[in-house]
């Protein structure tokens, strides 16, 4: 009885057998194609080349040179308000994490100060975006 490898086998014949494997006759040649005739290079002359003297270039920068900007001051509140906001958090957790632990009123205290920082922030936000921009923003 004929395993199913020997019919897929006669079945892969049959198919084989009807196909045109014929090649045209201008493919039976063996000669490959002749190679494309390279020229040959010239041999070259050396060229001097004018190199610029580093003497006749000017003194000038090439690039725009822009002056630093200096940074804006903070009035004293605002940089209080920062230091509560995010230096009281940040003390106590480097407390807690060296093992230093404060006493409840302490932390109480702490955490009051770290809010009235932030409100004191969150209150002087402008109310729509910046006063000196032409855009208000979007409005719903």
């Amino acid at each position: 009885m004929p395993d199913d490898a020997d019919r897929m086998r006669t079945r892969f014949d049959k198919i084989v057998e009807g196909l045109d494997l014929e090649l045209p006759d201008d493919l039976r040649s063996a000669e490959p194609p002749p190679e494309p005739r390279r020229p040959q290079p010239e041999r070259a002359v050396p060229v001097e080349l004018d190199e610029p003297e580093f003497d006749d270039l000017p003194d000038e920068p090439f690039y725009r040179q822009v002056e630093p900007v200096g940074i804006p001051q903070m009035p004293w509140p605002t940089t209080v308000a920062w230091v509560a906001a995010l230096g009281v958090p940040a003390l106590l957790v480097v407390c807690t994490v060296i093992g230093v632990f404060l006493p409840r009123g302490m932390v109480l205290g702490g955490g009051f100060i770290a809010c009235a920082g932030a409100t004191y922030l969150f209150s002087r936000l402008p109310a729509r975006g910046r006063p000196d921009s032409p855009d208000d923003g979007a409005v719903l």
